[in-house]
């Protein structure tokens, strides 16, 4: 397999193309200065470990240069077969390839996506990500001496949302998209049109030019609406049975994850009634899909009034060198604390720890908080709120918790004992004679005033003393720059995703983290001049 060794010399040519690159796209200079330390031996043998040895087939591309292709390509936002023109067209794409003046382009866009699907499959965005931090925190990269760097780490966490790339369907576009799907790839396999496989399959709802202008019914009208259900899914029941009579199990294997979605929706989105009848079930599936191109986006919300449909981006920012140290990718209705989990596994495999955690409050229950806190780590977050049910009320601020003892008192001085995860209720005959009563709850009659004891209560009473401070809020400050790596991702990316399924978008979260990480050293190398 041919390795990829550009000179690391600059040309006269180059050395010209340098002097224009010093304000505007600058990150193509670094990158052409640095490539032989970013793509050195022992990284371009690992990503030469993606490919079989046996000697069959067409040589790949180099490895190296095919991976420096993808940072390219992820850094001005170029498509595949823009990227195959900008190799040939560019000289600053040409300069960093090591092919100045070629007038082909030295890889294809089907190479391309190739080299994408190997990457990830091989969890080479993983390895190109931590060679990035590995090459920062040495100081390799940064024209200075070589730096020991702690492996104890200060990192934040945060996440932002990313919207899908599949569109969004409700119950009954999503049965039609799924069953057309079917016939689409039905009408391949056995090279007979669609038109007349849906009336052989007795779907004639598909030959419409959508699902609901085949229906043709007064959408205001309930009744119909359920008629209009009743009938679609007998049709989509029908091409099932049609699709098991005529097609055997090895030619069915195509058409199964639209077999599945059919079922899914079926599951999640309807119920028989009493008389035999399908109707749309009442409320919303917990793990509800919501798209039949990407079947891993979910329905989310990043606060009480944003709702949004895909996925969520996570990212942990060391707080002493500005590089994102690792990403996850989590469907958007999974609670920000399931991110934490593969991050922090690999920041693990880095041969890293974290010492210091500084997180959202929506990551507090995640297991990573306790493993730091077991390995004598500090965690820092906003605590939960205390506020009171009314404005005139006592809030939980003014009860004396005591976890030594495990007892709360209130106001009033009456005590009751707790354990964490409880919700203590006050004596009521004690709380019905009280003097402060009017001042403490509105509970009626017979009823003491109620105080929930959080599972970490030990925690976020910490959490709230640091909030009481003047140093402890600035503690609590320094999270701020996870969410400036997270603005800068979203400026670098947009707001909605670039490709179907999790696995993909995490390959692009890492590929922008990465480049985000080159930017940073080359802003240290302009600090250190």
């Amino acid at each position: 397999m041919e390795r990829w060794s550009p000179p690391v010399e600059l040309s006269r040519q180059e050395q010209s193309l340098m002097k224009r690159l010093t304000r505007v796209r600058a990150l193509f200079g670094f990158l052409r200065l640095h490539r032989h330390e970013l793509f050195d031996e022992t990284f371009q043998e690992q990503l030469e470990g993606m490919y079989r040895t046996t000697g069959a087939g067409e040589p790949p591309h180099p490895p190296a240069l095919m991976c420096m292709v993808t940072l390219l390509q992820g850094y001005v936002g170029a498509s595949d077969a823009e990227a195959v023109e900008l190799s040939v067209v560019d000289l600053r794409w040409q300069m960093v390839l090591g092919c100045l003046g070629a007038a082909t382009p030295p890889f294809s866009q089907g190479a391309l996506q190739a080299f994408r699907e190997r990457m990830v499959a091989h969890e080479m965005d993983r390895v190109l990500l931590e060679r990035t931090v590995a090459l920062v925190r040495s100081g390799a990269m940064t024209e200075g001496e070589r730096r020991a760097v702690s492996k104890a780490l200060r990192v934040a966490i945060d996440s932002r949302p990313l919207a899908g790339a599949g569109r969004v369907e409700d119950t009954i576009n999503l049965l039609g998209h799924a069953a057309r799907s079917i016939v689409r790839v039905v009408s391949k396999i056995m090279d007979r049109p669609p038109e007349e496989i849906c009336r052989k399959a007795r779907i004639p709802l598909l030959l419409a030019p959508s699902i609901k202008a085949g229906l043709d019914l007064d959408w205001s009208d309930p009744k119909q609406k359920v008629l209009a259900i009743q009938m679609l899914e007998r049709q989509v029941s029908s091409l099932q049975q049609w699709v098991d009579r005529h097609l055997d199990d090895v030619v069915e294997q195509p058409l199964r994850p639209y077999l599945d979605a059919i079922t899914q929706v079926r599951d999640q989105d309807l119920e028989t009634a009493e008389d035999g009848t399908v109707r749309i079930r009442q409320g919303v599936a917990p793990d509800r899909r919501v798209s039949i191109e990407d079947a891993e986006m979910r329905h989310g919300r990043k606060s009480r009034s944003k709702r949004f449909d895909g996925y969520k981006e996570h990212i942990a920012r060391d707080l002493d060198l500005p590089v994102i140290v690792a990403c996850a990718v989590t469907p958007a209705n999974r609670p920000e604390e399931e991110g934490a989990v593969p991050i922090a596994k690999d920041i693990h495999q880095q041969r890293l720890r974290i010492a210091e955690l500084h997180i959202d409050r929506a990551y507090v229950n995640s297991p990573v908080v306790g493993d730091v806190i077991r390995a004598k780590g500090k965690v820092f977050s906003k605590p939960w709120g205390q506020r009171a049910r009314g404005p005139d009320l006592f809030s939980k601020r003014h009860f004396n918790i005591d976890l030594r003892t495990k007892t709360i008192t209130c106001p009033a001085g009456q005590v009751e004992a707790f354990e964490p995860g409880d919700t203590v209720e006050f004596d009521p005959e004690e709380c019905g004679a009280c003097p402060l009563r009017t001042r403490c709850t509105q509970a009626a009659s017979g009823r003491g005033r109620t105080v929930s004891i959080a599972e970490d209560e030990a925690l976020q009473s910490k959490f709230r003393e640091l909030q009481q401070t003047a140093p402890g809020r600035a503690v609590l400050r320094q999270r701020t720059a996870v969410e400036h790596a997270l603005a800068h991702i979203a400026a670098r990316k947009g707001h909605s995703a670039r490709y179907m399924g999790a696995r993909k978008n995490l390959f692009d979260l890492r590929r922008a983290a990465a480049i985000q990480n080159l930017e940073a050293a080359q802003r240290l190398v302009q600090e250190a001049a």
